[in-house]
């Protein structure tokens, strides 16, 4: 059964691809006069998501193409990669922000995890399950859970990431990552709220070596080494880099008498890369990730030490990565290049997951997560005068196996210990994922400073679901307070099955896009855009009840959620060089928006389609050098957002203080991890002293106000406003190979509240789990560059 994800855009779907029928058509003659007076060689192609310098094609400077965001023609000769790449996002109808690696050094920024108030609205809560996970929310668009597919996309060298985990990244061999805000399409596999494009360096004639080390509280402490060059010039390229992190743990388990939330994390990557004549550009990746940090270790608000962790099922964790990228460019004419990105991926990770922080082990899971993926896009970039395009097919496959062992809570919540009943369950997960898409998107330049962009995906997905549930426990298979540990940490089910469940069905998205630009002057452009994004449709990975309409929660699919953005800009450069400063006014609009509560039409706790919902909002991004030591970065974001509907009767019940709580969603109810308003500056002064070297400090503030974390929006689910603030001192040699750095992180030491979880029984809260951010910390680390 194939469904039509978003069949209100019919007619505009009808009305773009006429269009831009009737645009390739017109040009035509354009094409033909382009083949006759070729551009000049030393233009920068741009399209989505890669760009290719027209420079001596066996040169090491012409690497895999590089991330952007549209494919026009815009001469950017006599710039290094990055700032190719900046040049580029500055003439393109959509709000990203580029990082580069020298930025993200000075700033003292060693992982994604730490991307927040870099770029406007971006939050990255703290609660995640491993340090390995990453969950990244763009104007209030994410996905929470860690098994969940990303709203916002994480993109390693164009290789699409399929889930949270695994997606954090540390930055030794990173030459800068660019964050996009709202819809991604086209590219390999489409993101709706926007899309995180790590680029790693890629290896060149010129000979790299780098070794870092660092050292701070919590002995805390990292070593990395990383090399590049060539090994047979202007041919054959390969690089290396190698980097592990521990830190001890900020938290302990008062019940194991072990810390928790700690860091032990080690990441490698190798590449080779191929240039055999002028046409061909290969590189090849190897990457892998071991993590045997603890999974998060939950405290609890009703407890006197509110950080504390009491659960005696221990958080360990065991994940271990490993993935081969490959990037392909083949010059087909002067005017067409053809590019080929491979992405073969997978993990396993073992472990326990305290959910709750709970004394007594409620809700804790044993499991084993299996996950192989494989991509493959081809992607056909043109240019013909005023008209440049690119069009692209792209197929994912995934198979993701869970087998899960749940302490699920039986009969009526509470903390009497002779009351406390569970019914554990074994529920193993087969889940097989599929996408094939294909998509084009074309600009044509209307005049010099007026630029049309018109584009169309077309996305087929298949998904299917397999699982069997057993009981861990035989006879009446209820446990008790003395029993349910070792009946959670047990390999054999013993109780028989509950239920076995299968189904399979595939969706259709059509998602089209259109922008115009104003070059208004050489350094202000404005464009207006309006793009639809898809999340995938699915089933539910979490179906873990054994009665009978567990299996229900199993087989009943969830249909692709669907946002629509409309945008305006602006992108400046008042002062080249001085003063730089871009904006933007969003409104989105959601279809079928997928949230994991009480679906009132089936009385299950699951993942649907609740409703529908929009937000809007305004950022803003500048930079502006004050004087010759002093530079300033500050961005500033705010955002509405709300459940416009939703589908079912909304409920509450009244808790024995007599205050209310939501059991369900409401309309006009603020949709969580949206935070109304957010503000970062960083300030970083070079201190001019008659010194050996460059002196460097700086300082950077962030602010976030209140919200809430669940759909239900109640007073328990709300985290307070946060203020952090980081400061940093470094040193760089007179030849710049040594440099040293030290930072201050969360220098007020506040640990706010990252997420949180509410139980009760009977009205009476049983439990309270609070997440909180780390405490303040101090860091140094040496760098040696040659």
């Amino acid at each position: 059964m194939e469904r039509l994800g978003n069949r209100r855009f019919r007619f505009s779907f009808l009305f773009q691809t006429t269009f831009c029928a009737t645009l390739l058509l017109t040009s035509a003659q354009e094409l033909l006069a382009a083949e006759t007076h070729p551009s000049s060689p030393s233009a920068v192609r741009v399209q989505h998501g890669r760009t290719a310098a027209k420079q001596p094609r066996h040169s090491a400077k012409n690497s895999a193409p590089l991330h952007a965001a549209q494919g026009e023609m815009i001469s950017v000769s006599g710039k290094n990669k990055t700032a190719r790449q900046e040049a580029v996002l500055q003439k393109t109808a959509v709000a990203a922000t580029l990082l580069s690696a020298a930025r993200l050094e000075r700033l003292g920024v060693h992982s994604t995890k730490q991307l927040a108030g870099l770029t406007p609205n971006l939050y990255i809560p703290n609660n995640m399950p491993g340090y390995s996970v990453t969950n990244y929310f763009i104007r209030g668009i994410g996905e929470i859970d860690p098994q969940g597919e990303p709203s916002v996309g994480t993109y390693i060298d164009g290789v699409y990431l399929p889930r949270n985990m695994g997606n954090m990244q540390e930055l030794l061999d990173v030459e800068n990552i660019q964050i996009d805000r709202g819809p991604v399409t086209s590219i390999g596999h489409q993101s709706e709220g926007g899309a995180v494009h790590i680029n790693t360096l890629v290896p060149t004639n010129k000979r790299r070596v780098v070794a870092q080390t660092g050292y701070g509280t919590y002995n805390e402490w990292q070593i990395g080494v990383a090399a590049s060059g060539a090994i047979l010039h202007d041919k054959v390229y390969g690089s290396i880099a190698f980097d592990h992190h521990e830190r001890g743990g900020i938290d302990h388990n008062y019940t194991v008498g072990k810390d928790v939330n700690n860091i032990d994390y080690t990441q490698a990557r190798g590449k080779l890369r191929f240039t055999p004549n002028e046409d061909w550009d290969i590189t090849l990746a190897f990457d892998g990730t071991v993590d045997g940090s603890t999974n998060r270790g939950a405290g609890n608000l009703l407890n006197a030490n509110r950080f504390a962790n009491y659960n005696p099922a221990f958080p360990k964790n065991n994940y271990v990565e490993a993935g081969f990228t490959g990037n392909v460019r083949y010059t087909l004419s002067p005017r067409l290049t053809l590019y080929s990105i491979t992405g073969i991926r997978g993990y396993d990770d073992k472990g326990m997951y305290d959910n709750f922080g709970d004394l007594y082990s409620r809700s804790s899971q044993q499991l084993a997560y299996k996950d192989r993926m494989y991509s493959e896009e081809l992607r056909l970039h043109g240019a013909y005068g005023k008209l440049d395009f690119n069009v692209g097919a792209y197929f994912l496959y995934e198979d993701w196996f869970t087998n899960r062992n749940a302490n699920n809570p039986y009969g009526t919540m509470t903390n009497d210990p002779s009351q406390i009943r569970y019914m554990p369950v074994n529920a193993v997960i087969d889940q097989l994922n599929r996408n094939w898409a294909v998509y084009g998107e074309a600009h044509y330049h209307i005049t010099p400073t007026l630029t049309f962009t018109a584009g169309l995906r077309f996305n087929w997905e298949n998904h299917s679901n397999s699982e069997t549930l057993r009981y861990l426990a035989g006879g009446n298979h209820i446990t008790t307070v003395a029993n349910q540990l070792s009946t959670l940490l047990s390999s054999d089910p013993v109780g028989g099955v509950a239920w076995r469940a299968s189904a399979q069905d595939s969706w259709i998205q059509l998602l089209p896009k259109g922008s115009l630009t104003w070059q208004a002057l050489p350094n202000l452009m404005t464009y207006v855009s309006i793009s639809q994004g898809g999340k995938s449709a699915g089933y539910d990975f979490r179906a873990q009840s054994p009665s009978a309409t567990g299996s229900l929660q199993a087989t009943i699919p969830f249909r692709p959620e669907i946002v629509t953005t409309y945008e305006v800009g602006v992108k400046s450069d008042p002062l080249p060089g001085r003063v730089h400063f871009n904006g933007a006014l969003f409104w989105n609009q959601f279809d079928d928006i997928q949230l994991t509560t009480m679906d009132p039409s089936t009385g299950l706790s699951r993942r649907f389609n609740a409703g529908k919902g929009h937000s809007a909002g305004a950022e803003v991004e500048t930079s502006v050098k004050i004087t010759r030591d002093l530079n300033l970065h500050y961005t500033a974001s705010y955002l509405y957002s709300v459940l416009d509907s939703f589908k079912g009767r909304s409920s509450h019940i009244i808790l024995a203080d007599g205050s209310s709580y939501n059991t369900t969603p409401y309309a006009g109810a603020p949709l969580p991890w949206a935070p109304r308003f957010q503000t970062a500056a960083s300030l970083t002064y070079h201190i001019p002293v008659k010194l050996p070297g460059t002196f460097h400090i700086g300082a950077d503030v962030s602010f976030q106000t209140g919200m809430h974390t669940t759909s239900l929006a109640n007073t328990q689910d709300r985290i307070p406003p946060q203020t952090y603030v980081n400061a940093m001192v470094s040193w760089s040699s007179p030849d710049t190979r040594w440099q040293i750095q030290a930072q201050a992180r969360n220098m007020l030491d506040h640990r706010y509240l990252q997420g949180t979880s509410f139980a009760q029984g009977n009205g009476v809260p049983v439990y309270y789990t609070g997440y909180y951010s780390d405490p303040r910390t101090i860091y140094v680390t040496a760098r040696f560059t040659l």
